[in-house]
């Protein structure tokens, strides 16, 4: 028993105890790798993100833990190798059993697009989700942002889980220094719904924050599964925001098919899709919903293994999930060229978000 004893006092200040049910230590909660059980990630995995035996879904129960913490290495700018990557299983080396749940750090130019409540002014409310096109520059949805006090605009990129600081890596804020809204938007009938948030400073690229490629002016794709992911409310009446970043596969959706979709709701047979917004999903259950306007819808670029590019922009729906009714998304490829001349006005390099192979 005193062995034991001393043993747990030489164990990580960090690690919280684990008992089996005659009250016995089983093991104790610590970051992945600093658990010296070579075996961990096979047998032992917990697949269900609300069953973990660990209060903090990035640590594991390991009875074998190390003592030394080896230090984080240094960021270093050089480490960006461009833009549009993702980490298919996260940074925490953890999988779930919720498909639509994104990994930390998987999605990692997807950002919280945050309104500072004047009431409280230590407070931030959340206005809708963005995408990081360069580390000094957002690209959201116009109607997200409109008739907002830029001052009281935060970007938080990095962002995993918006109930906790126990993220691997934490997220950063950055005030915003200049909205700009397309000067065509329309706000009724939401045409050229995009905007570009400058920061006032720049967002340092991180494992978890990263910058999102962008087609070439005029791109069109004829179908691909793409991703989006926000922070969106699960039903379109009564629904909840989700506190962890969610993601969802969608199916680009020809235009012909999309808006024979749409005459069929009450918008009626006399709609006509403005060349501003382009369409994806349709699919029961599986759709962006209220709260995930602004966020990305990326697809894999052809040709370019590994790598993703923001075709749209969540701007509107008819509900939420409804079987044979896409969404309707902002048609990125045809603002690249307002967006380039954006940054160029501003003194920044547009190379950032470009992929070679276009």
């Amino acid at each position: 028993m005193k062995s034991l004893f001393l043993f747990l006092l030489s164990l990580p200040s960090f690690g919280s105890q684990v008992l089996d049910a005659q009250n016995h230590w089983k093991c104790i909660c610590v970051p992945e790798n600093m658990c010296a059980d070579s075996d961990y990630g096979d047998d032992n995995l917990d697949v269900r993100l609300e069953e973990s035996t660990c209060e903090n879904y990035f640590d594991v129960c390991c009875e074998n833990p190390i003592n030394d913490i080896p230090k984080q290495p240094p960021t270093d700018a050089k480490l960006f190798k461009g833009c549009g990557l993702k980490n298919p299983i996260g940074l925490s080396g953890r999988i779930t059993s919720d498909s639509q749940l994104a990994q930390f750090g998987e999605l990692p130019w997807t950002v919280v697009i945050m309104e500072r409540n004047l009431l409280k002014p230590d407070t931030n409310m959340y206005r809708c989700g963005g995408s990081v096109i360069h580390p000094q520059v957002v690209v959201t949805a116009a109607h997200c942002v409109i008739g907002i006090d830029q001052t009281l605009l935060t970007v938080r990129a990095g962002e995993w889980d918006t109930k906790s600081l126990d993220e691997p890596i934490p997220h950063q804020d950055a005030s915003v220094g200049e909205a700009l809204i397309h000067p065509n938007f329309h706000s009724r009938s939401l045409r050229n719904d995009i905007a570009l948030l400058f920061l006032a400073a720049p967002l340092e690229l991180r494992e978890n924050v990263g910058v999102i490629c962008l087609p070439p002016q005029g791109f069109s794709l004829d179908s691909a599964m793409c991703t989006a992911g926000g922070w969106g409310k699960d039903t379109f009446k009564r629904g909840k925001h989700s506190s962890i970043l969610k993601k969802v596969d969608l199916p680009l959706v020809e235009r012909s098919r999309c808006l024979t979709a749409l005459k069929k709701t009450r918008l009626g047979a006399f709609y006509k899709l403005h060349s501003s917004f382009i369409c994806a999903g349709g699919e029961e259950n599986k759709d962006t919903c209220k709260g995930d306007g602004g966020s990305p819808l990326v697809c894999p670029v052809p040709g370019g293994p590994g790598r993703f590019f923001q075709m749209g922009i969540v701007s509107w729906g008819i509900g939420c999930g409804d079987s044979d009714t896409p969404g309707v998304y902002v048609n990125v490829p045809a603002f690249s060229n307002w967006i380039d001349m954006q940054l160029i006005a501003r003194s920044l390099d547009p190379s950032v978000y470009k992929f070679g192979i276009f």
